[in-house]
């Protein structure tokens, strides 16, 4: 700011410079008719005259020189004014360069004050040389003819000076009014330093934030690690519980079996009616029992195919619904599969997944309605979702989440539909090892949708 009021000083010292110039030119166009009314009077004076135009002619030249260097200052003072914050010490700088000018003009001033009394002292001189001038009057004469046609050219330049003087003087209020916008832009670029300084002070506090919320974060994620791992070892210690238990179940289990063969074998033509019903209660027990031991173990092993491989699902589907001919054939299921993505999957898990669920569209069909499976797919951002929807018999919404729990049945009567309720149980485990989700969306008697996601893995 202290720059720019030194800058608009300036400006004014220029205007005040001007008027003093203009001034100075009106004074030289009334010294010059006053020389053409003394012209012959100072025809004896030709030798001065020719000495003052001489004199004229390089502060002409200067004139010039003064207006160019005015010139370049000017486009000097624009280029400094756009890098004004920048060149504040160099502005300093002129300014003592312009004083020591203007102490430099002063001394010439000084030393044109001290020739104008010298030609005072040679005017003295000339009029003592008069008489020696008289023989050269009609040399003169032909030189004061010349010295006309040079006054006329010297009118001629003095007009050129005064336009100069005009276009000067609109040259610099155009120069003032750059000033005053200059002037603006430096405010409205004080207020965009505020508002910047203001920005920073925000960052700076949503930065502090961030550091609070990456060290919450840190701090969530260790405790993450601490419970990732606890939920391994919990899951490998179930892992051999479940193993253990199920394979000492089976021994008792298979021995029961045995010892009811060979009684069934032994006593078979001893029994009645009401004997053969209860030993067979007893066998289809022992291998409902055997059943339900061996899905338990399968799903504690699902998962421990840690091998993704790029998987054709359009290609598996058809290989599934191959294996499950002759439950399609005794049903008369009707299976329609759309487009299908490739993916990078666990395959025999997968394989699980589809095999469980048309299964258990054709299971729980309603009677006399053959059963019509639909099968979709389509693309979620960086995901996929799939799709099987029935005609069968629906489930109720209190039931959503109930029948991915195992050995959860809806259905009572085994005679009617058979199953141990594992297979949904196995889907779930098997799409959260995918980083998937799987979720019902049914009305009861309306038929069941079966909808889950598979990101997009990398093998």
């Amino acid at each position: 700011m202290i720059a720019n009021k030194e800058l608009a000083f300036q400006n004014r010292e220029k205007e005040k410079r001007a008027d003093e110039l203009m001034m100075a030119n009106k004074e030289l166009a009334y010294q010059n008719k006053e020389k053409e009314n003394r012209a012959e009077e100072l025809i004896i004076a030709n030798k001065e005259l020719a000495y003052q135009n001489k004199e004229k002619e390089k502060r002409a030249e200067e004139l010039i020189i003064a207006n160019k260097e005015l010139a370049f200052q000017n486009k000097e003072k624009e280029k400094r004014a756009a890098e004004l914050i920048i060149a504040n010490r160099k502005l300093a700088i002129q300014n003592r360069e312009k004083e020591k000018r203007a102490d430099e003009l002063i001394l010439a001033n000084k030393e044109l004050a001290f020739q104008n009394k010298e030609k005072e002292k040679r005017a003295t001189e000339l009029l003592i040389a008069n008489k020696e001038l008289a023989f050269q009057n009609e040399e003169k004469e032909k030189r004061a003819a010349e010295l006309i046609i040079a006054n006329k050219e010297l009118a001629f330049q003095n007009k050129e000076k005064e336009k100069r003087a005009a276009e000067l003087i609109i040259a610099n209020r155009k120069l003032a009014i750059q000033n005053r916008e200059k002037e603006k832009r430096a405010d409205e670029l004080i207020l965009a330093n505020k508002e910047l300084a203001f920005q920073n002070e925000e960052k700076e506090k949503r930065a502090a934030e961030l550091i609070i919320a990456n060290k919450k974060l840190a701090l969530q994620n260790k405790e993450k690690e601490k419970r990732a791992a606890e939920l391994i070892i919990a899951n490998k210690e179930l892992e051999q519980f479940t193993y253990i238990a199920s394979h000492d179940l089976r021994e008792p289990l298979r021995t029961v079996s045995n010892y009811m063969r060979v009684f069934e074998e032994d006593y078979s033509g001893l029994l009645d009616d009401k004997g053969h019903k209860y030993l067979h209660s007893v066998n289809n027990a022992t291998k409902r029992m055997s059943q339900l031991i061996k899905s338990l173990l399968d799903f504690s092993r699902l998962g421990h195919n840690i091998n993704l491989t790029l998987v054709d699902c359009k290609t598996l589907i058809y290989d599934v619904i191959a294996d499950l001919e002759t439950m399609i054939e005794a049903s008369n299921a009707v299976i329609e599969v759309e487009l299908m993505p490739k993916l990078n999957l666990y395959e025999t898990e997968i394989r699980q997944v589809f095999q469980n669920l048309i299964t258990n569209s054709i299971k729980f069909h309603k009677k006399d309605t053959p059963p019509k499976i639909q099968i979709r797919s389509e693309k979620l951002n960086e995901k996929w979702k799939f799709a099987i929807s029935d005609n069968g018999i629906g489930i109720a919404p209190a039931h959503f989440d109930r029948v991915f729990d195992i050995f959860q049945r809806l259905h009572i009567n085994e005679e009617e539909y058979e199953g141990n309720g594992i297979g949904l149980a196995n889907c779930k485990k098997i799409i959260q090892l995918h980083q998937g989700e799987i979720w019902v969306e049914s009305h009861k008697g309306q038929g069941t949708t079966i909808c889950f996601t598979i990101p997009i893995l990398t093998a």
